[in-house]
């Protein structure tokens, strides 16, 4: 278990999209550096129980119900962290939707309901959360975004614009409240294995291998890299930055697609050489 910070001691930080994935991981780097974490989640059960692993361990977590889709869902979770933990000093945006992949037309079908929570759940959560923050003397909140608000890959059109959308909501705000003290900045993972059961990517043998040749680290990050990088602009040593995106990417966005394309092709082409000699 990593030690706790006497300087992050005391504080509360509200994560949404926490019973599971990045969130899930976030959240319990935060709850062993000693800050008091509310895992908000439309999975109840899935929250709750990560809450309560927490709580078994010593630390400060507790859990509720939110669908992001429903502004009253928002200030309801806002004033229960409140409520139970008398302050709010750190919000991480990191709910995502699950959406289908389907092609233009047929994903605006869930246009909607992705933008309502990639992008207007965000910003009604800081809304919801500003007096607490400006009674705290300030705050960190950091949203999850993507490295596919910058690049078109195998994601819908509505998570694109929705995590392009949240970099530049970052950044609207970060202007706007810096005098208030609060600061505003973004996370773009990109290939992430995540520690549930199922969802490590690279457990794919042809994925790993495209991961290798494709990021120059040669290896996809963990969760809990994406969780030191939040836990960074929650403390004092990224106290005088604000409005900023944190590509957490192994370098995959430094790659241009010609050069990892002729990577492959000449990587494909020593394999039949040696494959017919």
């Amino acid at each position: 278990m990593a030690e706790k910070s006497d300087a992050l001691s005391g504080k509360v930080a509200l994560i949404t999209g926490a019973a599971s994935g990045i969130g899930r991981v976030i959240a319990e780097v935060f709850a062993q550096r000693g800050i008091s974490v509310v895992i908000a989640d439309y999975q109840e059960d899935a929250a709750m129980a990560v809450a309560l692993k927490l709580q078994e361990n010593g630390l400060q977590a507790l859990s509720v119900k939110a669908d992001l889709r429903k502004e009253s869902d928002i200030q309801a979770m806002v004033d229960f962290t409140i409520e139970e933990f008398g302050q709010l000093n750190i919000i991480v945006n990191n709910a995502r939707p699950r959406l289908k992949y389907l092609e233009f037309s047929e994903s605006l079908q869930e246009w909607d309901f992705a933008l309502d929570v990639l992008l207007k759940a965000p910003a009604l959560t800081i809304n919801a959360a500003l007096p607490a923050l400006v009674k705290s003397g300030g705050g960190s909140i950091i949203n999850i975004g993507s490295t596919l608000a910058h690049f078109v890959a195998h994601q819908p059109l509505a998570y694109h614009v929705g995590k392009a959308g949240l970099l530049q909501l970052t950044r609207y705000l970060a202007s706007e409240l810096a005098p208030k003290g609060i600061r505003v900045n973004a996370i773009c993972p990109a290939i992430v294995d995540l520690p549930e059961e199922n969802r490590k990517l690279t457990a794919d043998p042809v994925n790993r291998s495209v991961v290798e040749l494709a990021v120059p680290m040669a290896r996809a990050s963990s969760a809990e890299e994406i969780a030191e990088a939040a836990l960074f602009f929650c403390q004092g040593s990224s106290s005088y930055i604000t409005g900023q995106t944190l590509s957490v990417d192994g370098g995959l966005t430094l790659g241009e697609h010609f050069h990892i394309a002729r990577q492959a092709f000449l990587k494909g082409q020593e394999s039949l050489t040696e494959s017919t000699s």
